[in-house]
């Protein structure tokens, strides 16, 4: 039996790829878990510059595997809340590690993309999209809320009035309204679907790492800081990155009136 979650490196970009086709690869708690543990790898792989999470069979990810729910009919309202927030409350820490992790996270999603799926690609630092891709905010249809994370990201993508109706109203959207609404970058056909990631890859690995992972917990953080506090951030990173050898390259390169060539290895 194949693993329910795949990886593979294509030169400094880390694939990893959620594998239960036959359920619309619908979250398991086994599955969260593997793929957890191995992003955290990748983040931690100094070849790795970016990291792309994408489906197999045709689809993205769907919500909580709904046809196993049906065991929560026998149980009591106190023990259905328990259970989800049994099943839920080890996955939090996998959305807030996506969030403060050093490398880019790009999402490449195909066909559906449901419920706490949407998580992933709301979290992303890019989404590419081939142009089969749908996104169903599936959570109010089930009579739940949304979850991992979705309240928290989508009203920043689209603003609270398209974040509410997406919401509230159980949306399906297609490829080009979401990259209307901000939440995809780019809708690309299928065959160009590796090809676009693998050049967008390529342009972050020539980027200098340090500047980067920085760049990219700057702009995260700016959502809950103050201007005062993040003014200092940004002084921090400056510091930071001015002790790395990619800043004496870029220094050197412009003295020499040529372009800078980078390392391509993460810093420690």
């Amino acid at each position: 039996m194949e693993d329910p979650v795949l990886s593979r490196k294509t030169g400094h970009v880390g694939w990893l790829t959620f594998n239960r086709p036959a359920q619309r690869n619908a979250m398991s708690n086994e599955m969260l878990d593997l793929f957890f543990s191995k992003l955290k790898a990748m983040d931690a792989d100094p070849e790795i510059r970016c990291i792309v999470a994408n489906g197999a069979g045709g689809n993205f990810i769907a919500g909580g595997d709904v046809r196993a729910w049906d065991r929560l009919k026998t149980m009591s309202p106190e023990e259905r809340g328990a259970d989800f927030w049994e099943r839920l409350g080890p996955v939090l820490p996998l959305i807030e590690f996506i969030d403060g992790m050093d490398t880019p996270f790009i999402v490449a999603p195909q066909g559906y993309s449901v419920g706490a799926g949407l998580s992933f690609v709301l979290a992303a630092d890019f989404v590419i999209a081939d142009d089969t891709a749908k996104f169903i905010f599936g959570n109010i249809r089930m009579s739940l809320v949304p979850d991992m994370g979705i309240t928290y990201f989508l009203p920043r993508l689209t603003g609270q009035r398209r974040a509410m109706e997406l919401a509230l109203f159980g949306s399906q959207i297609d490829a080009a309204q979401a990259k209307a609404d901000g939440i995809v970058d780019e809708v690309v056909p299928p065959d160009a679907l590796e090809a676009t990631i693998m050049d967008l890859g390529a342009r972050i690995a020539a980027a200098p790492a340090r500047a980067v992972a920085e760049t990219r917990k700057l702009l995260r953080a700016s959502r809950n800081r103050a201007l005062a506090d993040q003014l200092r951030a940004e002084t921090d990173g400056i510091a930071l990155c001015a002790g790395e050898d990619d800043f004496i390259e870029a220094i050197t390169a412009f003295a020499e009136r040529r372009p800078a060539v980078f390392g391509v290895r993460k810093p420690a």
